[in-house]
């Protein structure tokens, strides 16, 4: 992990970033109106939830970057390579997600638009240029995939001008994420560091790549969110019945 900005706790379990132009923001699980298996800062649509509870805790998410949520640039992940590149209002999938598109990330040079993705144990993956910032969301399929390379062609294309700088949230860790056979033969070209024993580092698969792919500098969280269950949502701690938490990059 190089050298960066600070990653500061915030008062929903997340983290915040700020970088130059830009804001960063990794959405905990406190402080929200879900309740049960989704308690509480639920906010993934297409969860089990209440759908009032969702919305309202998408108005807070907004809140945090000063707008209303039918500004969130959102897309409805498919763990793919896709990434949206928001050039205007018209892209937007509005406040209910009325018209989302299925992508894996969200590049944009508005100002007053955040890009936005859901995670449970993938990446939440920040990448910040001068002129435009993205969001990724990232799992084993989609870094081996080139998720994150298709992120950073999407910076260039909405705008974003010289060093980039990449922050990669909470996901899951090395010290939790037992993977197969097909998923450490599928990362084994990256060396030896992304392996654990029988578990995998996302967070380290991520580090590599983009350095790989002329990112200028890494930042990484280091936090893991299967053992940490009272900060964040966990898919694989949950068995599936859990929320989601949010990146979050916008322009400031």
């Amino acid at each position: 992990m190089s050298a960066g900005p600070e990653l500061r706790p915030t008062p929903d379990g997340g983290l915040a970033c700020t970088l130059p132009g830009a804001e960063v923001r990794f959405t905990g699980r406190l402080g929200g109106e879900s309740t049960g298996a989704y308690a509480s800062l639920n906010l993934g649509s297409w969860t089990p939830d209440d759908p009032a509870a969702v919305r309202a805790n998408r108005d807070r998410l907004a809140a945090l970057a000063g707008v209303s949520r039918d500004r969130l640039a959102q897309p409805r992940q498919v763990h793919g390579t896709d990434v949206l590149v928001v050039a205007g209002d018209v892209d937007l999938p509005g406040a209910d997600l009325g018209s989302v598109r299925e992508a894996d990330g969200v590049a944009t040079a508005l100002h007053r638009t955040p890009c936005v993705v859901l995670c449970a144990d993938c990446l939440p993956v920040a990448l910040v240029a001068d002129g435009a910032v993205a969001t990724v969301h990232a799992g084993w399929r989609g870094l081996v995939a080139g998720v994150l390379e298709e992120g950073l062609r999407a910076l260039r294309a909405a705008g974003g001008r010289g060093a980039v700088t990449a922050v990669v949230g909470p996901g899951a860790g090395p010290c939790c994420y037992e993977v197969g056979d097909e998923v450490h033969a599928a990362l084994a070209p990256l060396g030896p560091t992304v392996r654990a024993g029988r578990n995998a580092d996302l967070a380290e698969a991520a580090r590599i790549r983009l350095l790989a792919a002329g990112t200028d500098r890494v930042v990484v969280a280091g936090i893991c969110t299967i053992c940490a269950p009272g900060r964040f949502f966990s898919h694989r701690r949950d068995a599936g019945d859990t929320g989601r938490q949010a990146g979050m990059t916008w322009s400031t």
